[in-house]
C-alpha cells in the first residue's frame, strides 16, 4: 500500500498543480503547445523540487521538536523548494531554449 500510495499522492500533486498552471499559460500564450511546455517543465519542476526540499527538511529538522512543529516546518520546507524548483525549471528552459514558450512570435 505504501508505494502505491506515494505514487497516487505524486500524480495528484502534479494533477493540481498542472492544470491550473496549463489553463493560466493558455489564456495567456494562447497556444497550446507552448503552454503545455510551460506548465510541464513548471510541474515536473514543482514536484522534483518539492521532494527534494522534504527530504531535506526531514534530514535538517530530524524530530527535534514536537510531531506537530516537525509536520509544519516539513511542509513548509517542502512547499518553499516546489516554488523554487519551478521556477529553476521554468528559468532553465528559457536559458537552454532557442524560443523561450513565453514569448509570442
Amino acid at each position: 500500500m505504501g508505494p502505491l500510495f506515494s505514487a497516487v499522492a505524486y500524480f495528484m500533486v502534479a494533477g493540481c498543480l498542472f492544470v491550473p498552471t496549463f489553463v493560466i499559460a493558455l489564456a495567456m500564450l494562447r497556444s497550446a503547445r507552448r503552454a503545455f511546455l510551460l506548465a510541464a517543465s513548471f510541474s515536473m519542476g514543482a514536484l522534483a523540487g518539492g521532494i527534494a526540499a522534504w527530504l531535506l527538511a526531514g534530514w535538517v529538522v530530524s524530530r527535534r521538536h514536537g510531531i506537530n512543529v516537525t509536520d509544519t516546518l516539513l511542509t513548509i520546507f517542502a512547499a518553499a523548494g516546489a516554488a523554487a524548483g519551478g521556477v529553476i525549471a521554468v528559468y532553465l528552459l528559457g536559458k537552454l531554449s532557442k524560443y523561450p514558450p513565453w514569448r509570442r512570435y
